[in-house]
């Protein structure tokens, strides 16, 4: 599949979300990576985000697999609406530093609940770079937990 079935497939599912071409772009990456950046009045983008980015994560899947089952081989593909992606990484190393500085503070294990896999791998490669506290992950899906331990307890 070339560039342009990629993005006439992309351009084909969100015209059927009632997106309109100038509200979106199409960027392919190197190799199997495909980018999808809308901009949306502030008003329409919950639909599409969905809780904690579930809608999001659903359309990504989506895209993913129609394009992957038309080429042979699998395709990454992130849509980002308004910048989400990044606000919600920003909001979410906050809340890693701030649970460090919580787990330091009281010498124990701080718990994390409600992530998903892609958020949870986001707070372990932030915290990775804390000199004062590991992380690890406990539990299976959906109730799994991501732990901040202080290293004073490792």
């Amino acid at each position: 599949m070339t560039t342009e079935k990629v993005q006439k497939l992309i351009e084909n599912v969100l015209s059927l979300l009632e997106l309109r071409e100038d509200q979106f772009s199409v960027e392919m990456g190197e190799e199997d990576d495909v980018r999808v950046h809308v901009q949306l009045p502030e008003d329409e983008t919950g639909i599409y985000i969905g809780h904690h980015g579930e809608g999001l994560t659903a359309l990504q899947l989506l895209l993913s697999l129609m394009i992957s089952q038309r080429m042979g081989s699998w395709y990454r593909v992130s849509v980002n609406i308004n910048d989400y992606q990044e606000r919600r990484e920003d909001s979410l190393k906050h809340l890693a530093e701030t649970a460090a500085e919580k787990a330091i503070a009281l010498n124990q294990e701080v718990v994390l609940g409600n992530l998903s896999s892609y958020e949870r791998r986001i707070v372990h490669l932030h915290l990775e770079q804390h000199g004062g506290v590991t992380t690890e992950s406990r539990g299976e899906p959906p109730l799994r937990q991501l732990l901040v331990i202080p290293k004073a307890l490792v």
